[in-house]
């Protein structure tokens, strides 16, 4: 009941913050599991949710994160530039732990209960203050003169160019991922 009320807050939150999620072509919705690790497949119980709304004005991306029975402790999610078979850089961190906090700002992955490092539920915010250098990929992150080059990384998200991942201790490549590209399955593009 507790993990129902905390997720159920943090929808709320993101509701009242006019960026909730919609129907209006910018609202993608994942399950993330052990299957749809890349390069190697990862049989474990683990599985998760992943859902990002991007703003009217393309400035923000909402995001809520939920993962519950992993292996092995969280240690990290983000969104990732890669195609469905490979695995890729970091373009956005989601959440961090003690063992890999990431870029200042970021939220914990097991916020709504810092006992618990197998469960969570995280929700935020990500900007152009957000995105991290990627050179190899033509992204440039913000400088002390320039923001982060938002619109390319929002341009990869709806070309499904990008995945997120939830990586454990266990798992440390990933332990759940998923393609982010509508596609709302339990197979990545089995749909095409």
């Amino acid at each position: 009941m507790k993990r129902f009320m905390t997720v159920a807050v943090a929808i709320l939150a993101m509701a009242g913050s006019g960026l909730a999620f919609s129907d209006d072509g910018s609202t993608f919705k994942e399950h993330l599991n052990g299957l749809k690790e890349a390069a190697n497949v990862v049989s474990t119980t683990g599985s998760g949710t992943f859902e990002m709304t991007i703003s009217k004005e393309e400035t923000e991306i909402a995001y809520a994160l939920s993962f519950k029975d992993l292996e092995g402790d969280v240690l990290m999610a983000h969104i990732h530039i890669g195609l469905p078979q490979n695995s890729g850089s970091i373009v956005l961190w989601l959440c961090g732990s003690t063992a890999q906090p990431g870029p200042a700002g970021t939220p914990r992955c097991n916020a709504n209960d810092p006992n618990d490092n197998r469960n969570g539920t995280v929700s935020g915010t990500l900007t152009a203050e957000n995105v991290q250098s990627l050179p190899q990929n033509g992204i440039a992150g913000p400088t002390a003169t320039t923001p982060g080059e938002f619109a390319e990384v929002l341009a990869l998200i709806r070309a499904g160019k990008t995945y997120a991942n939830v990586h454990s201790v266990k798992f440390v490549p990933g332990e759940i991922r998923s393609q982010i590209d509508r596609h709302d399955g339990n197979d990545d593009h089995s749909s095409h």
